[in-house]
């Protein structure tokens, strides 16, 4: 999540229209050249800025204020954030005018696609939760210490405690779609990340696409999530086995003592 307060107050204009045709985007603080920039939406109502990506797996209801985006410049904009790897500076550098048609390009074959393979990995948790004999409830909605409500697709308990102490979380796109950049993948990763803190639950197993992005691996392990990719089921029960084993060990650890 980025908050508008963090950015420069000084880059509203477009850098890109002011600066030379083919010349490089710059850091407008250290001048270095190692950025990305990144289609984010700014939720107009509370502020919230997050990638594209982010409200479209949350079915665009704002994480902050758990209200609807319907309408482009009544509900939302879009927007370009500018971050630079070399100072760390994050720049609001214009407001994004993506073009309706590429908005209206998804087909009726891709939604269904999306849907199948969401279906799909459904299926396949919920099997793999019933023969590990796991005590699980789907949607699981939990309101977070902020007052916001964090929707997890599956919520596991492994102890009589009121809060699971694992929940899973979807984060799939349809394979038919480029893959998001390494950029947009890190911020729906620390989205996920604060919704998983002001939940208060400890554990959770993430099934995103991405492949051989290690960096997105090292970020995950920091943040006490568990990466599994969306293209192979298989590691899914492994890893989901592990984490039972630790999270038992831990409960008998700290019932001894």
């Amino acid at each position: 999540m980025l908050e508008i307060g963090r950015l420069s107050s000084s880059s509203s204009a477009s850098v890109d229209q002011n600066s030379p045709a083919g010349s490089k985007p710059v850091c407008e603080v250290c001048g270095s050249t190692n950025v990305s920039d990144a289609i984010c939406i700014e939720h107009l109502s509370c502020g919230y800025i997050a990638s594209i990506a982010t409200f479209e797996f949350n079915n665009f209801v704002c994480p902050r204020c758990g209200r609807k985006l319907v309408k482009e410049d009544v509900d939302y904009r879009k927007i370009i954030l500018r971050v630079c790897h070399n100072c760390g500076h994050i720049a609001r550098i214009k407001e994004a005018a993506l073009l309706k048609k590429a908005d209206r390009r998804v087909q009726v074959g891709e939604r269904l696609s999306t849907t199948t393979n969401l279906s799909s990995w459904t299926e396949y948790v919920e099997d793999v939760l019933a023969k590990l004999e796991l005590r699980y409830v789907k949607d699981y909605k939990v309101r977070g210490e902020s007052g916001a409500v964090h929707r997890w697709d599956f919520a596991v308990w492994l102890s009589k405690r009121e809060r699971p102490e694992m929940v899973i979380k979807f984060n799939l796109m349809n394979s038919s779609k480029p893959l998001l950049r390494p950029l947009d993948n890190i911020f729906d990763i620390l989205s996920i990340a604060i919704k998983k803190a002001d939940s208060r639950i400890k554990h959770l197993i993430l099934i995103m696409n991405y492949e051989g992005t290690d960096n997105l691996l090292k970020t995950c392990e920091e943040l006490d999530i568990k990466l599994v990719s969306a293209n192979h089921k298989e590691p899914f029960a492994e890893t989901l086995k592990h984490l039972v084993r630790t999270i038992r060990g831990l409960h008998g650890a700290g019932s001894s003592k």
